[in-house]
Protein backbone atom coordinates (compact mmCIF):
# COMPACT_ATOMS: atom_id res chain seq x y z
CA UNK A 1 0.00 0.00 0.00
CA UNK A 2 2.89 2.28 1.03
CA UNK A 3 4.16 1.80 -2.46
CA UNK A 4 1.23 2.33 -4.32
CA UNK A 5 1.25 5.83 -2.29
CA UNK A 6 4.26 6.85 -3.52
CA UNK A 7 3.92 5.68 -6.93
CA UNK A 8 0.83 7.65 -6.70
CA UNK A 9 2.58 10.78 -5.52
CA UNK A 10 5.11 10.75 -8.15
CA UNK A 11 2.67 10.47 -10.74
CA UNK A 12 1.03 13.40 -9.42
CA UNK A 13 4.09 15.23 -9.28
CA UNK A 14 5.33 14.25 -13.11
CA UNK A 15 1.91 15.00 -14.25
CA UNK A 16 1.72 18.70 -12.81
CA UNK A 17 5.21 19.86 -12.87
CA UNK A 18 7.62 18.31 -15.05
CA UNK A 19 5.47 16.53 -18.21
CA UNK A 20 4.76 19.91 -19.85
CA UNK A 21 1.77 19.63 -22.45
CA UNK A 22 3.86 21.04 -24.98
CA UNK A 23 6.63 17.79 -24.63
CA UNK A 24 6.93 16.10 -27.70
CA UNK A 25 4.49 13.03 -26.46
CA UNK A 26 1.98 14.77 -25.32
CA UNK A 27 1.99 17.53 -28.49
CA UNK A 28 -1.70 17.40 -29.98
CA UNK A 29 -1.93 20.00 -32.99
CA UNK A 30 -4.12 21.77 -33.98
CA UNK A 31 -5.23 21.38 -29.91
CA UNK A 32 -7.60 18.51 -31.03
CA UNK A 33 -9.48 16.60 -28.14
CA UNK A 34 -8.04 19.34 -25.57
CA UNK A 35 -10.15 21.20 -23.00
CA UNK A 36 -10.60 24.72 -22.99
CA UNK A 37 -8.26 25.29 -19.39
CA UNK A 38 -5.66 22.41 -20.79
CA UNK A 39 -4.50 24.53 -23.54
CA UNK A 40 -2.73 26.73 -21.01
CA UNK A 41 -0.69 23.48 -20.07
CA UNK A 42 0.90 24.60 -23.61
CA UNK A 43 4.13 26.19 -23.03
CA UNK A 44 4.05 28.02 -26.29
CA UNK A 45 0.36 29.22 -25.67
CA UNK A 46 1.92 30.03 -22.28
CA UNK A 47 4.35 32.61 -24.61
CA UNK A 48 1.79 34.18 -26.13
CA UNK A 49 -0.59 34.75 -23.45
CA UNK A 50 2.48 36.62 -21.92
CA UNK A 51 3.24 38.57 -25.24
CA UNK A 52 -0.47 40.05 -25.57
CA UNK A 53 -0.56 40.91 -21.61
CA UNK A 54 2.90 42.91 -22.53
CA UNK A 55 2.04 44.36 -25.64
CA UNK A 56 -1.48 45.33 -22.96
CA UNK A 57 0.35 46.64 -21.23
CA UNK A 58 2.65 48.94 -23.45
CA UNK A 59 -0.39 50.01 -25.12
CA UNK A 60 -1.97 51.70 -21.68
CA UNK A 61 1.05 53.21 -20.91
CA UNK A 62 1.68 54.81 -23.75
CA UNK A 63 -2.00 56.04 -23.66
CA UNK A 64 -1.55 57.07 -19.82
CA UNK A 65 1.91 59.29 -21.26
CA UNK A 66 -0.66 61.02 -24.24
CA UNK A 67 -2.91 62.15 -22.07
CA UNK A 68 -0.41 63.64 -19.40
CA UNK A 69 2.92 64.38 -19.38
CA UNK A 70 2.91 63.45 -15.41
CA UNK A 71 2.90 59.94 -14.96
CA UNK A 72 0.20 58.70 -12.60
CA UNK A 73 -0.92 55.56 -11.10
CA UNK A 74 -0.06 52.26 -13.44
CA UNK A 75 2.02 54.64 -15.75
CA UNK A 76 4.43 55.82 -12.91
CA UNK A 77 5.04 52.33 -11.52
CA UNK A 78 6.15 51.58 -15.34
CA UNK A 79 8.27 54.84 -15.37
CA UNK A 80 9.71 53.23 -12.04
CA UNK A 81 10.45 50.04 -13.18
CA UNK A 82 12.50 51.24 -16.15
CA UNK A 83 14.12 53.91 -14.44
CA UNK A 84 15.39 51.11 -12.03
CA UNK A 85 16.33 48.53 -14.65
CA UNK A 86 18.44 51.40 -16.40
CA UNK A 87 20.34 53.18 -13.86
CA UNK A 88 20.83 49.87 -11.45
CA UNK A 89 21.69 47.51 -14.14
CA UNK A 90 22.19 49.27 -17.59
CA UNK A 91 24.37 52.14 -17.02
CA UNK A 92 25.88 50.18 -14.32
CA UNK A 93 27.11 48.18 -16.09
CA UNK A 94 27.50 49.71 -19.57
CA UNK A 95 27.91 53.43 -18.81
CA UNK A 96 25.48 55.92 -20.14
CA UNK A 97 26.25 56.29 -23.58
CA UNK A 98 26.85 52.60 -24.73
CA UNK A 99 23.83 51.72 -22.05
CA UNK A 100 21.22 53.61 -23.93
CA UNK A 101 21.29 50.83 -27.04
CA UNK A 102 20.45 47.91 -24.47
CA UNK A 103 17.60 49.76 -22.20
CA UNK A 104 15.04 48.30 -23.77
CA UNK A 105 16.22 45.33 -24.51
CA UNK A 106 16.65 44.49 -20.78
CA UNK A 107 13.28 46.17 -19.92
CA UNK A 108 11.87 43.70 -21.66
CA UNK A 109 13.56 40.71 -21.03
CA UNK A 110 13.19 41.18 -16.89
CA UNK A 111 9.08 41.65 -17.61
CA UNK A 112 8.64 38.75 -19.79
CA UNK A 113 10.27 36.14 -17.05
CA UNK A 114 8.97 38.06 -14.65
CA UNK A 115 5.38 37.77 -16.06
CA UNK A 116 5.92 34.40 -17.15
CA UNK A 117 7.02 33.04 -13.56
CA UNK A 118 3.91 34.71 -12.06
CA UNK A 119 1.08 33.30 -14.64
CA UNK A 120 3.38 29.74 -13.62
CA UNK A 121 1.58 30.41 -9.78
CA UNK A 122 -1.75 30.51 -10.58
CA UNK A 123 -3.00 27.39 -10.95
CA UNK A 124 -5.04 27.18 -14.33
CA UNK A 125 -1.74 28.28 -15.78
CA UNK A 126 1.75 26.19 -16.49
CA UNK A 127 5.14 27.95 -16.19
CA UNK A 128 6.85 28.02 -19.61
CA UNK A 129 9.95 29.45 -17.62
CA UNK A 130 10.20 25.70 -15.81
CA UNK A 131 10.60 24.85 -19.78
CA UNK A 132 14.42 24.04 -20.74
CA UNK A 133 13.16 25.00 -24.39
CA UNK A 134 12.05 28.30 -22.95
CA UNK A 135 14.81 29.30 -20.64
CA UNK A 136 17.56 27.91 -23.36
CA UNK A 137 15.98 30.25 -25.93
CA UNK A 138 16.12 33.08 -23.79
CA UNK A 139 19.76 32.41 -23.17
CA UNK A 140 20.21 31.72 -27.02
CA UNK A 141 18.76 35.28 -27.89
CA UNK A 142 21.11 36.75 -24.91
CA UNK A 143 23.82 34.67 -27.02
CA UNK A 144 23.02 36.48 -30.57
CA UNK A 145 22.80 39.45 -29.36
CA UNK A 146 25.71 39.88 -27.54
CA UNK A 147 27.35 38.40 -30.37
CA UNK A 148 25.52 41.20 -32.57
CA UNK A 149 26.76 43.80 -30.01
CA UNK A 150 30.43 43.42 -30.16
CA UNK A 151 30.50 43.11 -33.99
CA UNK A 152 28.70 46.40 -34.35
CA UNK A 153 30.16 48.48 -31.29
CA UNK A 154 33.33 47.23 -31.85
CA UNK A 155 33.68 45.54 -35.32
CA UNK A 156 36.00 41.98 -36.40
CA UNK A 157 39.08 43.71 -34.05
CA UNK A 158 36.79 44.13 -30.97
CA UNK A 159 35.30 40.95 -31.87
CA UNK A 160 38.85 38.62 -31.62
CA UNK A 161 39.66 41.19 -28.50
CA UNK A 162 36.21 39.28 -26.79
CA UNK A 163 37.63 36.10 -27.43
CA UNK A 164 41.39 36.61 -27.47
CA UNK A 165 42.73 39.51 -24.68
CA UNK A 166 45.17 41.85 -26.75
CA UNK A 167 48.95 41.32 -25.34
CA UNK A 168 49.03 37.54 -24.25
CA UNK A 169 51.69 35.20 -26.63
CA UNK A 170 51.13 33.72 -29.63
CA UNK A 171 51.70 30.63 -28.24
CA UNK A 172 48.85 30.95 -25.99
CA UNK A 173 46.20 32.10 -28.55
CA UNK A 174 45.17 29.02 -29.07
CA UNK A 175 44.31 27.39 -26.33
CA UNK A 176 42.81 30.94 -25.27
CA UNK A 177 40.79 31.34 -27.70
CA UNK A 178 39.39 27.50 -26.89
CA UNK A 179 39.14 28.79 -23.27
CA UNK A 180 37.10 31.58 -24.26
CA UNK A 181 35.14 29.99 -26.63
CA UNK A 182 34.21 27.46 -23.54
CA UNK A 183 33.44 30.33 -20.70
CA UNK A 184 31.06 32.02 -23.26
CA UNK A 185 29.14 29.21 -23.95
CA UNK A 186 28.90 27.99 -20.46
CA UNK A 187 27.41 31.45 -19.07
CA UNK A 188 24.98 31.19 -22.16
CA UNK A 189 24.20 27.22 -20.35
CA UNK A 190 24.33 28.97 -16.93
CA UNK A 191 21.76 31.47 -17.70
CA UNK A 192 19.33 28.55 -18.97
CA UNK A 193 19.77 26.31 -16.78
CA UNK A 194 19.62 28.45 -13.63
CA UNK A 195 16.60 30.23 -14.04
CA UNK A 196 15.03 26.83 -15.76
CA UNK A 197 15.80 24.69 -12.59
CA UNK A 198 15.00 27.02 -10.12
CA UNK A 199 11.29 27.66 -10.96
CA UNK A 200 11.32 23.76 -11.58
CA UNK A 201 12.31 22.77 -8.09
CA UNK A 202 10.24 25.49 -6.43
CA UNK A 203 6.93 23.94 -8.07
CA UNK A 204 8.23 20.43 -7.43
CA UNK A 205 8.27 21.13 -3.74
CA UNK A 206 5.13 22.82 -3.74
CA UNK A 207 3.42 20.07 -5.66
CA UNK A 208 5.48 17.32 -3.42
CA UNK A 209 3.25 18.63 -0.37
CA UNK A 210 0.41 19.42 -1.42
CA UNK A 211 0.61 15.84 -3.05
CA UNK A 212 1.47 14.23 0.01
CA UNK A 213 -1.94 15.51 1.35
CA UNK A 214 -3.81 14.34 -1.46
CA UNK A 215 -2.19 11.01 -1.26
CA UNK A 216 -2.06 10.23 2.47
CA UNK A 217 -5.08 12.65 3.41
CA UNK A 218 -5.43 15.31 6.51
CA UNK A 219 -3.05 13.34 8.19
CA UNK A 220 0.09 15.00 5.78
CA UNK A 221 -1.89 18.66 6.57
CA UNK A 222 1.60 19.87 8.07
CA UNK A 223 2.44 19.71 4.55
CA UNK A 224 -0.33 21.43 3.03
CA UNK A 225 0.67 24.74 5.28
CA UNK A 226 4.34 24.19 4.42
CA UNK A 227 2.76 24.35 0.69
CA UNK A 228 1.39 27.70 1.66
CA UNK A 229 4.25 28.84 3.17
CA UNK A 230 6.49 28.01 0.29
CA UNK A 231 3.97 29.29 -2.49
CA UNK A 232 4.73 33.06 -0.82
CA UNK A 233 8.35 32.36 -1.00
CA UNK A 234 8.00 31.11 -4.62
CA UNK A 235 6.48 34.85 -5.37
CA UNK A 236 9.99 35.87 -4.48
CA UNK A 237 11.50 33.85 -6.03
CA UNK A 238 9.66 34.72 -9.12
CA UNK A 239 11.40 38.50 -8.98
CA UNK A 240 14.75 37.35 -8.02
CA UNK A 241 14.82 34.94 -10.62
CA UNK A 242 14.18 38.06 -13.38
CA UNK A 243 16.08 39.94 -11.79
CA UNK A 244 19.32 37.49 -11.69
CA UNK A 245 18.72 36.31 -15.13
CA UNK A 246 18.49 40.13 -16.14
CA UNK A 247 21.55 41.09 -14.32
CA UNK A 248 23.79 38.18 -15.22
CA UNK A 249 22.94 38.55 -18.75
CA UNK A 250 24.24 42.55 -18.77
CA UNK A 251 27.19 41.33 -16.37
CA UNK A 252 27.82 38.97 -19.39
CA UNK A 253 27.32 41.10 -22.39
CA UNK A 254 29.72 44.06 -21.39
CA UNK A 255 32.63 41.25 -20.68
CA UNK A 256 32.12 40.62 -24.37
CA UNK A 257 31.82 44.32 -25.23
CA UNK A 258 33.82 45.83 -23.22
CA UNK A 259 36.50 43.14 -22.37
CA UNK A 260 39.22 45.60 -21.14
CA UNK A 261 37.14 46.30 -18.03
Amino acid sequence: MAIDKQEALTEFINHHVTRHAGSAETWNLPFVHVNALDWFRYDSIMLGVVVILLITMAGIVRRAYGQSPIPRGFASVIEAYVLFIRDQIVYENFGEKEGRRFVSFFCTLFIFILTANLLGLMPIFSTATGNINVTAGLATIFMVLTLGAVMKLRGWRGFKAAFVPAGIPGGLVGPMLVMEVISFFSRVFALSVRLFANMLAGHMVIYSMVGMTVVFGWVAFPALVMAVVMYFFELFVAFLQAYIFTLLSAIFMNMMVNPEH
